[in-house]
């Protein structure tokens, strides 16, 4: 537990001076690990458990694949207060080895169907 603290400090520290190299959420997470640029991912076990099997299955091959990638996994335990802190933003973050600014764009709200970028699913 002391190195899920540890390593959850350094995500917030990292989220405030270097914003580029500390992601969270499914997304931003998911690609940045296609580029093997994960130093560190952080998941609650929470996610491990869901109900919805697709979901489970999503969240562990993302987690194989940033192992796969050499990224340091840590599984943090939604009973203690560095996974409770972890769980309020998603429950999945990660340090990244080197920044990805252009991330931002490309990871944004895919699945939203908004293709103008003025806020406003298209109308079908």
């Amino acid at each position: 537990a002391a190195q899920d603290i540890r390593a959850l400090n350094e995500f917030f520290t990292m989220m405030n001076k270097d914003p580029d190299r500390a992601f969270y959420g499914y997304n931003h997470v998911f690609h940045a690990c296609e580029r093997q640029a994960i130093e560190t991912l952080l998941i609650t076990d929470e996610l491990f458990r869901s109900k919805n099997i697709s979901e489970r299955r999503k969240y562990a091959d993302l987690t194989e694949a940033a192992k796969q990638a050499g990224a340091a996994v840590r599984e943090c335990s939604s009973l203690h207060v560095s996974g409770k802190q972890l769980a309020s933003i998603g429950g999945l973050a990660a340090i990244l080895r080197f920044p990805l600014p252009d991330l931002e764009d490309e990871a944004g709200d895919s699945d939203s169907g908004d293709d103008d970028g003025d806020g406003n699913d298209p109308v079908t």
